[in-house]
């Protein structure tokens, strides 16, 4: 079996086993990833540049201008996993192992990234950032002939994932340090200060094309984010204690599997075979984890535990670089692999599965509701919506998702109730989440969902 079609075989194999195909064909989109899939006049969707305001990342908004628009939730969702998937192809080929069986193992592991999938509920405004990334794993090989070469890479690369989706550059300077893993010192040094330096010039072509549309040199961070930038000591402080808090939910998620990887790092350094390597890739590690800590204690912005994709490849990375180890690391790097998958397939299952119950409630609200209509092209949908949780970003991602679905599967514009509408489906709503109320289709929001 070559290798191209081991590769097919096992990414085919992870579509099945986790549930991924259901997410590809029937997506579930989240609120504020429809303004990137439909026009900007449709209603309820959001002005795409809103997000660029806010985030800076204008390749995204490029990509929405020629393609996004055009495409449905099921071509973009097929678009991102396929560049992710060719993305984790093109890491697990910088290993370079001969074994089928450990190679599977290894790919396997790699693909099933517990933080990834969360990323799959936005291929609209990510799928940007998943090719430039698979392009750019695929390049090193040919960049890495030449250190001229691979710097220039390197803050391309890394300026191009600035404008889509910054976690996103974090994993070239990984990949990098995996294939550069056997030069001196030196050469990962020359390539971490060209990360930086993309890094830098990144965020200064964001905020300058920001200051050209909008008037103003920066990102203004949406106030749902709770930014806290530092003027003060107890500025500090705060934002400390929000690392601390971010850290700890990103350890709590990742679970068992970071046990098993830093137990893969420990194994790693004693053994003189794979100790200079897991070094040279630990600290490039230790570079973006570092980079994404003085982010959130300068802008008091906490990362969202999706965003911290470097975490799944600093628990997989040692496990694979144990199979060039002495026997007994082979062995220890097999076992931690054979652990990883099955963990991160775990995750998968249960993250697809929630959010695919969460659709199929909503498939039945929407069907439910054009079901009560007939022909009256005129018959309006009304919302209603608990106070308490319409207050809430919670509430507000809840609602504004139904609100996309009822508008891209029935072509409704769904308005709020008024009046004795809300207080009917008020009454009403311990029956049920659709009610005909004579002259409209009453639609109750259910409760956000435990996912959000």
């Amino acid at each position: 079996m070559g290798r191209a079609v081991l590769a097919v075989a096992v990414v085919a194999a992870v579509v099945l086993v986790t549930g991924m195909l259901a997410q590809l064909s029937t997506p579930f989109i989240r609120r504020d990833d429809w303004p990137f899939l439909v026009p900007s006049d449709t209603p309820g969707a959001a002005d795409p540049l809103t997000k660029v305001r806010q985030e800076g990342r204008w390749l995204n908004y490029a990509w929405w201008l020629v393609i996004g628009w055009h495409a449905t939730p099921a071509v973009a969702s097929v678009i991102f996993f396929t560049a992710y998937a060719v993305f984790v192809v093109g890491l697990w080929r910088l290993f370079a192992l001969r074994s089928r069986v450990t190679g599977g193992l290894l790919l396997a592991a790699l693909l099933v990234s517990p933080l990834w999938v969360r990323l799959s509920y936005w291929p609209g405004s990510l799928v940007a950032s998943a090719v430039v990334t698979a392009s750019a794993v695929w390049l090193l090989p040919w960049a890495s002939r030449r250190r001229t070469t691979l710097v220039g890479w390197m803050v391309v690369t890394t300026m191009l994932g600035v404008l889509t989706y910054p976690p996103v550059a974090a994993l070239a300077l990984v990949a990098a340090a995996i294939h550069q893993r056997r030069e001196p010192w030196r050469e990962l040094v020359v390539v971490v200060v060209g990360f930086l330096a993309g890094f830098a010039a990144g965020t200064l072509v964001a905020f300058t094309l920001n200051a050209w549309a909008f008037g103003r040199f920066g990102v203004e961070i949406a106030t749902w984010r709770n930014p806290n930038p530092v003027a003060s000591p107890h500025d500090l402080l705060v934002n400390g204690k929000r690392l601390v808090r971010q850290l700890v939910v990103l350890s709590l998620t990742l679970g068992p599997a970071a046990a098993v990887g830093v137990a893969a790092g420990i194994l790693g350094l004693l053994d003189e075979r794979v100790r200079p390597a897991l070094l040279r890739v630990a600290a490039a590690v230790v570079v973006v984890a570092g980079l994404e800590c003085l982010q959130t204690v300068v802008t008091g912005v906490r990362v969202n535990v999706r965003g911290s994709l470097w975490a799944w490849l600093a628990l997989v990375v040692p496990a694979g670089l144990l199979l060039a180890g002495s026997q007994w690391s082979r062995r220890a790097g097999a076992a931690a692999l054979v652990a990883l998958t099955v963990l991160g397939v775990q995750a998968w299952r249960w993250d697809l599965g929630v959010h695919q119950d969460t659709r199929a409630n909503y498939d039945a609200i929407v069907s439910a509701a054009v079901a009560t209509r007939g022909a009256d092209p005129g018959w309006e949908v009304v919302f209603h919506q608990d106070p308490e949780h319409r207050r809430t970003a919670r509430g507000q991602i809840t609602e504004g998702t139904l609100r996309m679905m009822f508008h891209d599967q029935a072509g409704i514009v769904v308005r709020w109730c008024r009046g004795e509408e809300c207080a009917q489906l008020e009454r009403l709503g311990t029956q049920g989440a659709v009610h005909d109320l004579g002259e409209v289709t009453g639609v109750v929001v259910p409760p956000p969902p435990a996912v959000l």
